[in-house]
């Protein structure tokens, strides 16, 4: 050995070995699996298959991380209802508000024809997702803390449909009961989303889309381009 040798070594011995490198991110990333496996469950075996221990075997995780990260499985529930359902709506919230803190010029018409769009995206308007919505709708009922949550996130939405509804509608001189139009709105959604789950040769998601814009635009006046 040369005599830089035993100094290398001594060193490597004395060198503090480095952290994990996820440490930070393996508390999100068990909340992403336990998420991901919820929903997984929730897709193919409804809300019976909802429970804790499948939901555990299914993300191969110990009991606990449910209550750890959730406080339960009404919590785990909620944030699957988030993920699967608000998403996508609530990207487009937040792009929306962001451009009018920011005073972008994008226009009205475009930031509430992307609200339109966003109702029927294929990420969005997918199977999986409509019938996670069928098993939830029944348990929001009976659930206080998922009632909670859904009508935070419905009210929000509502809220924010109404106001590009308004930003519209206003600057073209027409006189529109936005917030009640923004509820017709969601509920023909809701009413689409379910005939094409319960049977899809009724409506297709193309058909479904013009609809919505269909209901706006006699409001409001033309959001699509010619």
């Amino acid at each position: 050995m040369t005599e830089a040798g035993p100094a290398i070594a001594k060193r490597k011995r004395g060198a503090k070995k480095s952290p994990p490198r996820f440490s930070r991110e393996q508390p999100d990333v068990r909340r992403a699996m336990l998420i991901e496996a919820a929903t997984r469950c929730l897709s193919v075996g409804g809300i019976g298959a909802f429970t804790v221990d499948r939901i555990c075997k299914e993300a191969g995780v110990s009991r606990g991380l449910i209550n750890h990260h959730f406080e339960g499985r009404d919590g785990l529930l909620v944030e699957v209802y988030k993920s699967s359902l608000y998403a996508s709506v609530n990207n487009q919230i937040a792009e929306a508000k962001h451009r009018r803190a920011e005073k972008s010029d994008w226009p009205p018409e475009a930031s509430l024809a992307a609200l339109v769009q966003s109702n029927f995206s294929p990420d969005y308007f997918s199977r999986d997702n409509l019938l996670i919505w069928l098993s939830l709708w029944g348990e929001i009922a009976v659930n206080p803390r998922l009632k909670a949550a859904h009508r935070e996130l419905y009210d929000a939405y509502r809220a924010e449909l109404a106001e590009d509804i308004a930003a519209v509608a206003v600057p073209r001189g027409r006189d529109v009961d936005a917030p009640t139009l923004a509820r017709n709105f969601i509920a023909l959604v809701d009413g689409l989303w379910l005939e094409w789950c319960l049977d899809e040769s009724v409506v297709t998601p193309q058909a479904a889309e013009a609809a919505g814009f269909e209901m706006l635009e006699a409001q409001v006046g033309l959001l699509r381009s010619a």
